[in-house]
């Protein structure tokens, strides 16, 4: 990551940036490349939900990391989850000072067949991937567009594209947030914010730590996943991430862009060759 963030060094100084779900997996090394290429970092995690994937001090970790390279972040706990979580963490972040970008990553993924998924595990999905996101727009696309500047980039999925019988909500949801990102990315144009979309394939976190405990069972799925034969990692991310929300990408607007390891391709494993 070092050689990426230098890349980027003092691009993205005196802009201010909001994480959410930025304490874990493929947020967190956006979040701390931001940090080291100058920007100031808002980290919104939920410290229920870390303590649950056994981190309860991820936040304050990563922070300290970014703190060590000579940013101070900023830590907003705000679970998504909770109805009006969104509008509230959107007012939070204006009462710290203007924002330039956000990233939205915060999202909840349930593992089941669309008739064993309960109406509860349902609107999860809902408030957290969809009704959080466009309460936090509502409030802050307006206040980037009067500022004259803004980048908003989503974290989608190989699934809103391929979507599996495992995941049908999540991967609705992330086709829905696709939708709207081209929504927004034309009526926003002409006031200079942005909005893309990044979207990830297999990518090695501590979401699908548990089809990690098989190793055997989680080398067949990372070779049958892409033609790549392996999962990414998070800090594969970051460049594409700091391309979309580099101050100078100010014509780049209503793209998506799959970093899958060719997934989306419909493809399986590559033979080796010779």
């Amino acid at each position: 990551m070092r050689d990426i963030s230098e890349t980027h060094a003092g691009a993205f100084t005196g802009r201010r940036y909001l994480v959410t779900g930025g304490s874990r997996g493929i947020a967190a090394a956006i979040a701390s490349a931001l940090g080291e290429a100058g920007a100031q970092v808002i980290i919104n995690h939920a410290a229920r939900l870390d303590a649950a994937a056994g981190q309860p001090d991820a936040a304050e970790k990563l922070a300290r990391h970014i703190a060590a390279r000579g940013q101070k972040p900023e830590l907003l706990d705000a679970d998504l989850a909770q109805p009006g979580a969104g509008a509230a963490l959107a007012q939070a972040v204006l009462a710290g000072g203007p924002v330039d970008g956000v990233i939205l990553s915060a999202s909840a993924q349930i593992n089941k067949p669309l008739p064993e998924q309960s109406a509860a595990e349902i609107a999860l999905q809902l408030q957290v991937n969809l009704t959080a996101n466009l309460s936090l727009l509502q409030v802050l696309a307006p206040v980037m567009a009067a500022r004259g500047f803004g980048r908003v980039l989503s974290i989608g999925s190989v699934q809103e594209r391929s979507p599996s019988p495992e995941m049908p909500v999540y991967a609705m949801t992330k086709a829905a947030m696709r939708n709207l990102m081209d929504n927004l990315a034309g009526q926003y144009a002409a006031r200079g914010v942005t909005f893309n979309t990044l979207s990830p394939g297999l990518i090695e976190t501590d979401r699908n730590a548990f089809r990690r405990a098989d190793p055997a069972a989680w080398a067949e799925l990372t070779r049958r996943a892409n033609p790549l034969g392996r999962a990414g990692q998070p800090d594969e991310m970051v460049a594409p991430a700091l391309m979309f929300l580099s101050p100078a990408a100010g014509f780049l607007t209503g793209a998506a862009l799959m970093i899958t390891g060719g997934a989306h391709l419909g493809l399986q494993a590559a033979p080796a060759v010779d």
